[in-house]
């Protein structure tokens, strides 16, 4: 559950919440509310029917019936009933009257004053009064006919909450939703940074909120961290070409002075060494050139349309430089029904910088000082294979193999830095392609390389 979704959630739930208290508290006080008026009237009843029949004269038996029908605010299937102080009854206003009061329940009246009775709809009331020094027990019973409306009130209340929960619940996840939104704007352009493009930054308004907030400290987090990138990139540029210069002066002098005749086999050895751990020297940092050149290209505006057997054909001339016997078994393999093209777009000197080096794992950890390489075109791919016989590290050093300053468990005496498999790999991610080392048997390499064509 992202931001959005948590905050619209927890908002939501507390509206519910919320809500759901305020509607039964609305319905538990109105219908107290109407109970405590209900009783009320119960009561006034009573007391008036009571009255009438000790304290008015002219008031008798049926006259106190004829009243009781013909009151105003008459209650529905009203009943009442009045007891005399030795708990005899001497009115009843409904000759129907399925109930009476047992002496026990009339005691019961006397001690509390008002015994209160709700059963289903009917409404019992018990009063205890003493009316002219003479006590009388008045009770009364009635429907009380407005559940109906506690019933409608119900209704209505549970449809307004189940309405406003769901109004509450589609609005507060689209409002945090468009809210939110220079949030998924952030996102997207964070993820379009990358180590070669640091300049990307965060658009910011003139508004005092947090976004713009966040936005503005983003953009100088992202400043400073261009800035240390840039003084470290040309802290490698500078000191890798000073370093070149001096190192080719070494070479140089080294190979003149193992051509001199005078020299010992002893010494001749030494000075073989010591070219060969010169020429690494000046691989490591002719590598550390070509990454620090990877990282200050931006938006691939060296790429051009080369042909992927022209550039393998090149690589292997610079390798048979190095290593005379060096051998190349070379196929091309058309999968289309078009004329094979063999086009992709890249960087001619940096893909010639891989291949070399894939060509030259291939020579150095081969019996045969053969690499087989062959280019498989497809619709829309162009498959780079390059296969050589020899032995193959440990499965599980395959998953590393690429990354830089590892070696793998094959290397035996074979001399070496480690790091040229990590730039082969940071090469072909920059054209947009796909590396892959697999191991066919236990004699065979292959790397497969995928450019998108």
């Amino acid at each position: 559950m992202n931001l959005k979704q948590r905050f619209s959630f927890i908002f939501s739930c507390l509206f519910s919440i919320v809500l759901a208290t305020v509607t039964f508290t609305v319905y538990n006080l109105f219908s107290h509310f109407r109970q405590d008026e209900f009783t009320a009237r119960l009561a006034e009843k009573a007391e008036t029917t009571a009255k009438l029949l000790i304290q008015v004269k002219e008031v008798d038996y049926n006259m106190q019936k004829i009243i009781d029908r013909n009151t105003i605010n008459d209650l529905y299937n009203e009943k009442t009933q009045v007891y005399d102080g030795n708990k005899k009854l001497i009115y009843n206003s409904s000759d129907t009257a399925k109930f009476y009061w047992s002496a026990a329940e009339l005691e019961t009246i006397k001690v509390k004053h008002r015994v209160f009775e709700k059963r289903g709809h009917e409404v019992l009331l018990g009063l205890y009064n003493v009316i002219d020094n003479k006590a009388y027990y008045v009770v009364i019973s009635a429907e009380d006919s407005f559940d109906k409306n506690l019933n409608y009130l119900r209704f209505l209340l549970l449809g307004a909450f189940l309405i406003g929960t769901i109004i509450v619940w589609v609005l507060s996840f689209s409002l945090s939703k468009k809210a939110l939104k220079p949030l998924d704007n952030f996102s997207k352009k964070i993820q379009g940074i990358t180590d070669g493009n640091l300049k990307v930054r965060l658009s910011q308004t003139d508004e005092e909120d947090e976004m713009n907030t966040l936005a503005h400290s983003f953009n100088q987090m992202m400043d400073r961290i261009n800035n240390a990138y840039n003084r470290q990139r040309e802290f490698t540029n500078n000191a890798s070409h000073e370093l070149r210069t001096p190192l080719a002066r070494i070479s140089a002098q080294i190979e003149n002075l193992s051509r001199k005749k005078r020299l010992d086999s002893a010494t001749k050895a030494n000075l073989k060494n010591i070219f060969q751990d010169t020429f690494q020297l000046s691989e490591v940092i002719s590598s550390l050139l070509a990454i620090a050149d990877i990282n200050s290209r931006e938006h691939r505006l060296s790429f051009a349309s080369l042909r992927l057997d022209e550039v393998v054909f090149s690589s292997a001339a610079v390798l048979s430089g190095m290593y005379p016997d060096f051998r190349l078994k070379f196929e091309i393999e058309n999968n289309t029904a078009e004329e094979t093209d063999l086009e992709i777009a890249g960087d001619e000197t940096l893909l010639k910088i891989a291949i070399t080096n894939l060509f030259k794992n291939a020579y150095i950890y081969s019996d045969n000082r053969v690499a087989e390489c062959i280019i498989i075109q497809h619709d829309k791919q162009i498959k780079l294979i390059i296969t050589n016989s020899g032995e193959t590290p440990d499965v599980k050093d395959t998953a590393t193999l690429f990354t830089a300053f590892y070696r793998g468990s094959n290397i035996g005496n074979v001399e070496g830095s480690g790091i040229g498999l990590g730039i082969v790999k940071r090469i072909i991610e920059y054209h947009n392609a796909t590396i892959a080392y697999s191991i066919v048997d236990d004699n065979t390499s292959q790397i497969i390389i995928v450019f998108m064509s």
